[in-house]
């Protein structure tokens, strides 16, 4: 009996760790592993994880920085994050998670771009030009 427990408790943890979470007060979280800032506000986010035992997701967000919030300089700043220049480069690439229609509505031009040189996970963040707004996507598979 307290092996089939055992092996139930495994299967349901393994099978129930994944899911979308859309607009979840917890997606900052999730995906950057640390406390939203106070002087960040997250306007969208979506958060998708597999219901595998690896760890493996994607996300969105936009988020709404208060003036002086220094949320933008720690993305960017992050090791492997750079400024991207190349104009043909696809930002964001395709994901696994589809991306939003409220996600960088603007032409690229209107948009700061940088992104991860990581092989193994995918990160960029946009930043509007005229409103500050800033713009995360990440995925590891």
């Amino acid at each position: 009996m307290t092996r089939f427990i055992a092996i139930a408790f495994l299967a349901l943890t393994l099978v129930g760790c994944g899911g979308t979470y859309v607009d979840d007060k917890h997606n900052f979280e999730r995906a950057f592993k640390f406390q939203r800032p106070k002087d960040v506000q997250v306007v969208h986010s979506i958060y998708w994880q597999s219901p595998h035992f690896t760890d493996e997701h994607c996300y969105f967000f936009e988020l709404q920085p208060v003036e002086n919030s220094t949320i933008l300089k720690t993305f960017t700043t992050a090791q492997d994050v750079v400024p991207v220049t190349d104009e043909t480069r696809e930002i964001p690439p395709r994901l696994a998670g589809e991306r939003p229609k409220w996600f960088a509505p603007m032409p690229r031009s209107a948009y700061d771009l940088w992104a991860s040189t990581n092989q193994f996970s995918i990160f960029g963040v946009l930043r509007d030009k005229k409103d500050g707004r800033i713009f995360v996507y990440g995925e590891k598979l």
